[in-house]
């Protein structure tokens, strides 16, 4: 019996496509992190399992809380972006049927703005998702977030189908929401305090990661363009923390400018 777990957050675009390749699966379950649009609507056409926890949890939680709920032997993950392609669920029965690994890792075919790219890191993209669930241990990590297991990994000989980066507006809202969650845990690391060298030193070594490293300036305009929003996603990161390292708020800054204008009938001491 294999169970695929899908976790999703406002995916009404993007989800259809993915619950039908995966309709085939003995169990599906939806678990939803506080959608407020037609995601859960379009879910429950393909699925009555369905998990709906609006608060804010870290992606290890709900991936280990999904992974309670499934009752197969074996436990697919898949994002909402992914699609099952046809050889790739042949090759998960027949592992399900006669596998000796505990768990496997799949390769992913990665279309960006629109284009399949292999290059540097999206050549040989390869994701843990398919789990023997007794051997299964637990999920680690806030953001890109691992499993552990008991046993061998065995690796897929097909891909996943990944739609990734659809459009700028997607990516740098993505951005925003990542962002977050790696100031905070750069501040509770007690990172060094941020100043305007340690910014400079940020674009120059992650233009030299993305662009030279991993060859994103010599991958066509595409990979330009990935490359430039991967290093303005690194840079709004430490932006962020910058802003948690203030002694005081910046929104109470600006609450105490406009308390002593008011003190002062507006008069504005420049100094």
């Amino acid at each position: 019996m294999i169970s695929v777990i899908l976790v999703t957050k406002d995916e009404e675009e993007r989800i259809k496509a993915c619950l039908e390749s995966v309709k085939w699966a003995d169990e599906l379950i939806v678990f939803d992190n506080g959608s407020t649009d037609k995601t859960i609507e379009i879910a429950k056409k393909y699925t009555d399992n369905i998990v709906y926890s609006p608060g804010r949890i870290d992606y290890q939680e709900v991936r280990n809380r999904a992974m309670d709920k499934a009752k197969g032997d074996w436990v697919l993950y898949v994002d909402a972006d992914e699609r099952v392609l046809e050889p790739l669920k042949k090759e998960l029965i027949e592992i399900s049927q006669s596998s000796d690994k505990s768990a496997y890792a799949l390769s992913r075919k990665n279309i960006i703005f629109g284009k399949e790219v292999n290059y540097g890191p999206y050549k040989k993209d390869w994701m843990i998702r398919f789990f023997k669930k007794d051997k299964f241990k637990t999920w680690v990590g806030k953001v890109h977030e691992y499993a552990t297991f008991d046993g061998n990994l065995g690796y897929t000989k097909n891909s996943l189908l990944h739609l990734t980066h659809r459009d700028v507006d997607h990516f740098v809202l993505k951005t925003l929401n990542w962002s977050n969650i790696y100031a905070g845990l750069l501040l509770d690391s007690k990172h060094p305090k941020m100043s305007s060298w340690r910014f400079f030193r940020i674009i120059i070594s992650e233009s030299f990661e993305q662009g030279i490293k991993r060859g994103g300036f010599f991958a066509g305009t595409v990979g330009v363009i990935d490359s430039l929003l991967q290093i303005f996603s690194q840079l709004i990161t430490y932006i962020k923390l910058w802003q948690l390292q203030q002694p005081k708020k910046i929104d109470q800054v600006y609450d105490d400018i406009d308390k002593k204008l008011i003190e002062d009938d507006f008069k504005y001491d420049e100094d």
